[in-house]
């Protein structure tokens, strides 16, 4: 077993209209992926980066050049495209691994760009977001703050961010840190992306309304499992719980993106309830009563 502690750089559409719709509504377009191995002892093994040649956003968004250093005479001379640079990705983390990211944002973007080009996400590796993890067990809060803050927190002088390498080391600096024998359990589980969300919403309240987004087959014993009302996880991302007949239960995430003024999208990621994001849940429940 290895884990893959991973960070990604993603271009953006220079308009509304250049937007990519089908076969997803693709609001990036990964450019980067930077990674750092542990093996399971939790030290580093391997890294890896892998500059992808954008097939859609050719074009590098200004302000993504700027927060990057990446710009198109970049990727032109040291690209690959993305089915490539994911088997190449794949094979170097090898059949046993475990995905490892600060926070919940790099996953469904991986995941959206493996479908805009027809790559199977119904096997997964099991995932853990070591922001929870240090957020939980060293801060005792659960008020997100950034991967640079974190190192600071920690006295730690990390490599310059937004760089997709920099940030999985330092990520893996945050994990140096923690006792992550002891904190695994309970915050690593299985993932799991269903086929992209392709309506069109008026208002994203109309998304949240939408009862087929709770209502899915269960991954393990394929009968109905239905999910619960969506509460407030962060700006534009909401999420609720969902069980099966037999009992399996799920924590549900969904991203809300406006395309245009009446246009919204919706993108949902599927996880295993675990111990922690259970106490996300219960949380965000309670923080819901006081706001009614």
């Amino acid at each position: 077993m290895h884990y893959i502690i991973f960070d990604l750089e993603w271009n953006q559409p220079s308009s509304q209209a250049a937007a990519v719709m089908k076969p997803v509504y693709l609001t990036g377009e990964i450019i980067e992926i930077g990674a750092v191995k542990l093996n399971e002892d939790f030290q580093t093994v391997d890294e890896l980066r892998l500059y992808i040649t954008p097939k859609y956003y050719t074009k590098m968004h200004r302000k993504v050049a700027s927060l990057t250093g990446i710009h198109d005479r970049d990727l032109a001379g040291r690209g690959k495209p993305f089915p490539e640079a994911f088997r190449e990705f794949s094979d170097w983390c090898g059949e046993e691994c475990c995905y490892m990211t600060w926070s919940m944002s790099d996953l469904p973007m991986l995941v959206e760009n493996m479908q805009l080009h027809g790559i199977p996400t119904d096997k997964l590796p099991d995932c853990c977001d070591i922001q929870r993890i240090f957020l939980r067990e060293i801060m005792r809060s659960t008020r997100r703050i950034s991967l640079d803050h974190a190192l600071e927190i920690l006295g730690e002088k990390g490599d310059t961010a937004h760089d997709a390498l920099n940030d999985a080391r330092n990520t893996a600096i945050v994990c140096g840190r923690l006792d992550l024998e002891t904190f695994l359990p309970e915050y690593v589980g299985a993932v799991f992306a269903f086929a992209p969300i392709l309506k069109q919403y008026e208002s994203p309240r109309a998304v949240l309304a939408d009862g087929e987004i709770t209502h899915f087959s269960c991954p393990w014993c394929g009968e109905p499992a239905v999910g619960e009302g969506w509460i407030p996880y962060g700006p534009d991302t909401y999420m609720t719980m969902a069980s099966c007949p037999q009992g399996d239960e799920f924590f549900l995430y969904l991203e809300i993106t406006q395309h245009a003024a009446t246009d919204f999208r919706a993108k949902l990621l599927v996880y295993e309830m675990s111990d922690d994001l259970w106490e996300i849940y219960q949380d965000g429940i309670e923080a819901q009563k006081t706001r009614v």
